[in-house]
């Protein structure tokens, strides 16, 4: 991977992923991935404008899907992409846990795991200790 274009990533995504907005300083930075948010199987290309700054969890849970199964409707819908659309306008905190405020975010947090109880204990370490970027 091109060193500027892992900086571009992370610069863009202040340092933190664009899924699940943990802090790449409370994680090894080798821990963190320059993803495809469309993955190449799916002619997804390596265009800086397909990358996104993820952990690795997220990026593993992730994995090549483009969409999942919304738990409330049961619909299926697209995952949540950070290069088109707004976070806010898909998720919220309650406290650590992440909440989806739409159909994609809350198929996005199933898919990608996001409050995994260690996540949620990782995320409210950081919120006790001030180091929390929200």
């Amino acid at each position: 991977m091109p060193s500027p274009l892992r900086q571009l990533v992370r610069d863009r995504a202040f340092g933190r992923c664009e899924y699940c907005h943990l802090p790449d300083f409370a994680a090894p930075a080798s821990a963190f991935h320059v993803e495809h948010v469309v993955a190449k199987k799916h002619r997804g290309s390596d265009e800086p404008e397909n990358r996104a700054w993820s952990c690795h969890r997220c990026n593993f849970s992730k994995g090549p899907n483009l969409s999942g199964i919304d738990p409330l409707s049961e619909n299926v819908v697209p995952l949540f992409d950070p290069r088109r659309q707004a976070w806010k306008r898909h998720f919220e905190w309650l406290g650590a846990v992440l909440i989806g405020r739409t159909q994609t975010g809350r198929a996005t947090i199933a898919v990608l795991d996001m409050n995994d109880p260690q996540r949620v204990e990782l995320r409210q370490m950081l919120m006790d200790d001030g180091d929390w970027p929200e």
